[in-house]
């Protein structure tokens, strides 16, 4: 079952580290002028298996770290 997102929308910036409600870690690397439409994000341990994915604030358990 997947957690409520705990993070308003607006609280995102580009750079953070946040935790997804699947448990991945991902660093936000877009922020668009209207973040409630998603962001995007990339995943992944090492430069080998990055990958730029498009997520929701819905999928946003936490913020682990703020770059703001």
């Amino acid at each position: 079952m997947m957690e409520k997102a705990s993070v308003d929308s607006r609280d995102i910036c580009e750079f953070d580290i946040v935790e997804l409600t699947d448990g991945r870690e991902a660093t936000i690397v877009f922020v668009p002028k209207d973040p409630t439409t998603g962001f995007e994000a990339d995943i992944g341990s090492g430069p080998e298996d990055w990958d730029t994915i498009s997520i929701k604030a819905s999928q946003i358990k936490r913020i682990v770290w703020h770059a703001g």
